[in-house]
């Protein structure tokens, strides 16, 4: 066993959002409030400069330090929430509702934030993209992504807008929505979805190919991943759990796997 201590970081805020100030000066503040539970393995002043991040002042992040020394992560998550809770208040105080703020990712979430992380799909936001009748998906504008989807994870606690930015990505969530019976499984199961580009490019960005993959399971199994092993899938995705198998070329599909073993 490594010497370095290993312990689990909750991070549970960073709250996103724009504003412009007077047109001179426009520049978007960020703050998303991302929730991840982080194995970190790492020295500690790198930990609390991580912490101090995320909104909490120096002696609460030397009080997560000790929770976690303690094994007490009860109270390092309650710590992470004061400081959400803090941040959130402020923010109204400005006339500002982080909870209604339009977090798009790739805007204000980094791609690599969300790597191999698995969502529930909750829209399908088409903004005038159609698929003609040869199966040819065509943008209704050239400058913007094909669609969009309405995600919600346990590693966030907003939602987010995710681009659908490769038509195939688009094609295989209309073989969800433009099918009666499929969408109907939806009310009873979940649709999952994963940002996976088969290369590792510069910030993640996935290249020609599409990189958004589907499955349909049963409803609560997205909670019960996330849930596994206190949380080690935020810290270590592992999305192969759920989706089967994944394909870049050839044959793609939307999965399906009712009863996926964690």
């Amino acid at each position: 066993m490594k010497s370095t201590v290993r312990v689990v970081v909750v991070v549970v805020g960073s709250l996103i959002l724009a504003q412009f100030i007077n047109g001179v000066a426009a520049f978007a503040i960020g703050f998303a409030v991302l929730t991840v539970w982080v194995f970190v393995d790492s020295k500690k002043s790198v930990r609390k400069v991580e912490m101090l991040r995320f909104g909490l002042s120096p002696e609460e992040a030397a009080g997560v330090e000790s929770d976690l020394a303690s094994g007490n992560k009860a109270a390092a998550v309650g710590r992470f929430q004061k400081a959400q809770d803090r941040q959130r208040s402020a923010l109204l105080d400005q006339g500002i509702d982080s909870l209604s703020v339009d977090c798009v990712i790739g805007r204000d979430i980094q791609w690599t934030d969300i790597l191999r992380q698995v969502f529930r799909v909750l829209e399908f936001d088409r903004i005038g993209t159609t698929v003609l009748a040869d199966g040819t998906v065509k943008a209704a504008n050239l400058h913007e992504p094909y669609g969009y989807l309405l995600v919600e994870s346990p590693i966030f606690n907003v939602k987010a807008r995710l681009p659908i930015i490769h038509r195939d990505d688009f094609f295989l969530a209309t073989t969800v929505y433009d099918e009666p019976q499929v969408v109907e499984r939806i009310g009873q199961e979940e649709l999952l979805v994963t940002y996976f580009p088969e290369h590792k490019l510069p910030k993640a960005y996935a290249g020609t190919r599409h990189a958004l993959h589907y499955v349909l399971v049963s409803r609560g199994t997205l909670e019960r991943y996330y849930d596994f092993n206190d949380g080690e899938h935020m810290a270590n995705p592992a999305p192969e759990k759920l989706f089967k198998k994944f394909a870049w070329n050839g044959e793609i599909r939307v999965e399906v796997n009712p009863d996926p073993e964690l």
